[in-house]
């Protein structure tokens, strides 16, 4: 509590001496079809969930907590950023923190500036596809549910390594899957420069695919229940096959989204973490 109570003071110096940022969230108007391809990949991160949390160690936690772990994919094709960390509350309170994490504007923040946004914040259908992948039902539906969510964006942010910036528009679909012993967040987006501040990163488009787990801690007692947080995010670069890369230019956008990966997760985690902390301190003060 104490360390969260200093973490405060800091945010709010540093909101008194910042620039204002306006963001603009409107409604999306545009075409759901376009994220067909998206919702191909959503389909196909549920069903790999347990082989990349088999592989790369959170389904056993054998590997420290709160650390950004990083490892590379399949012939280099990606790289894969992960981290857990057991929580002190209880998972009731923790789904609903992480939910309300994702499914607004607050994922953005820590390691990128989002200045507008539409989004088609509802219940949809999901479009049923076979096992390789071929989409079976082509409409989407809106059902009056109150969960799962599903929700649609297409905004454009700038994003930050060190010195270098990037604007990228961005398609993103999250959707939320409840199951009986835990709860998940997905979220699937592809990216494309729209203006890029440092030449050498022109070529920044990227894929990205994301997981938050909530389950039940086995470190949990009968008096106290504990929660676990785990999460793992696999970024891979789309690459013009007509454009020829050089070795800096690989090197530097290799570089930005392993940053901009780390930074992403860590904010992620962080992010949840103090939203449960302040959320307890209301509760103590009423």
């Amino acid at each position: 509590m104490q360390k969260r109570t200093s973490q405060l003071v800091a945010e709010c110096y540093s909101l008194a001496i910042a620039e204002s940022q306006i963001v603009h969230v409107l409604d999306f108007r545009g075409d759901i079809g376009e994220f067909q391809g998206l919702f191909r990949h959503l389909h196909a991160a549920y069903r790999e969930l347990n082989a990349i949390f088999e592989a790369n160690g959170l389904a056993t936690m054998n590997i420290t907590p709160s650390h950004v772990h990083m490892r590379g994919g399949v012939d280099g094709k990606y790289m894969e950023f992960f981290t857990h960390k057991v929580l002190p509350f209880e998972m009731h309170d923790t789904t609903e923190v992480m939910w309300d994490h994702f499914k607004g504007v607050k994922k953005h923040i820590g390691h990128s500036s989002i200045y507008e946004k539409t989004a088609k914040v509802t219940t949809l259908e999901m479009p049923t596809f076979a096992s390789d992948g071929e989409c079976l039902t082509n409409a989407l539906h809106e059902q009056d549910l109150d969960e799962p969510y599903t929700i649609v964006e297409d905004f454009t942010m700038a994003v930050h390594s060190n010195n270098a910036r990037a604007d990228v528009r961005v398609k993103q679909v999250v959707r939320r899957y409840v199951e009986k012993d835990r709860d998940i967040v997905i979220w699937v987006s592809s990216a494309v420069p729209i203006e890029v501040k440092h030449k050498i990163l022109h070529g920044l488009a990227y894929h990205f695919r994301g997981y938050t787990v909530i389950k039940r801690s086995p470190a949990s007692t009968a008096d106290r229940e504990l929660s676990e947080l785990q999460l793992c995010s696999l970024i891979s670069l789309d690459q013009d096959p007509e454009t020829v890369y050089d070795s800096d230019t690989i090197r530097a956008l290799t570089h930005f989204l392993i940053v901009h990966g780390a930074q992403g997760i860590r904010a992620h985690r962080e992010l949840i973490e103090n939203a449960l902390v302040d959320r307890s301190l209301r509760h103590r003060l009423t």
